[in-house]
């Protein structure tokens, strides 16, 4: 029995005729859905429509990833046990493939700007051409910096990583399409986002960042770990304070 469909149904003050009648099928299948039978999808999302409600809320086994063997569940392409175990020319191959979208967050990541000679000036391009590129790095003023200085035993560096890493980002400070934000969030972890692939290390305690384990994600499901990690992302762009490279930061 579909006791999602019915509640939604009772809730939009609908029985099964006028629910019938507003997707144009004929009573007796709507009375199948109840009992358990899945709409196909466009049924599935005109019905949805009809009852304002999600088409993942009221047949959740029809989600992608919540299904043995979907591709949601193959998005993990890659594991490494540490961050710098990623092959040097796969992070290049990220940068310098991605046409539309890069999205980093972490604490300092000058790796980033040190995979190639030109970085920068590969960036600026990328953003001529259209893409959008948005970096954030943590403020390095902020307490989280100092915690996170002290768990990776850093001795007092990692402020100062950090603004190196922003110094390095001057010839980009007024091309458009790119952001640069400082957070002030407690991560758990640091994304690197290249169009629809990605890289995450989850944060160990007492682990620098080449030593954090990697994980490199490619985006197959509107619902996977990919588009958990990139909401992570947004969450987190809410918060930044724009920042402009040769500022007093």
């Amino acid at each position: 029995m579909s006791q999602r469909l019915r509640s939604a149904m009772l809730r939009a003050q609908l029985d099964s005729a006028a629910l019938a009648s507003a997707v144009a099928v004929d009573v007796k299948t709507v009375n199948r859905w109840l009992a358990g039978r899945i709409p196909h999808r466009r049924t599935r999302l005109a019905v949805a429509a009809v009852l304002k409600e999600s088409e993942a809320d009221l047949w959740p086994q029809s989600r992608p990833d919540l299904r043995a063997g979907s591709p949601a569940t193959a998005e993990v392409i890659g594991a490494y046990a540490h961050r710098a175990d990623v092959p040097r020319d796969l992070w290049a191959s990220l940068l310098l493939g991605a046409t539309e979208q890069i999205d980093l967050v972490g604490y300092a990541y000058p790796f980033i700007l040190e995979l190639l000679p030109d970085a920068t000036r590969q960036l600026a391009d990328k953003c001529r051409r259209g893409a959008r590129v948005r970096m954030a790095f943590a403020d390095p003023d902020c307490s989280h910096v100092a915690e996170r200085d002290n768990l990776e035993q850093m001795g007092g560096t990692l402020a100062g990583r950090i603004r190196n890493a922003l110094n390095m980002l001057g010839p980009l400070a007024y091309v458009d399409g790119f952001s640069i934000g400082l957070h002030a969030v407690h991560l758990y972890n640091a994304t690197f986002r290249f169009d629809n692939q990605m890289v995450v290390t989850p944060y160990l305690v007492r682990a620098r960042g080449y030593q954090h384990p990697a994980l490199h994600l490619r985006q197959l499901s509107s619902h996977g770990i990919f588009a958990s990690f990139a909401d992570q992302t947004e969450q987190i762009w809410e918060t930044v304070t724009p920042y402009t490279p040769g500022s007093n930061q």
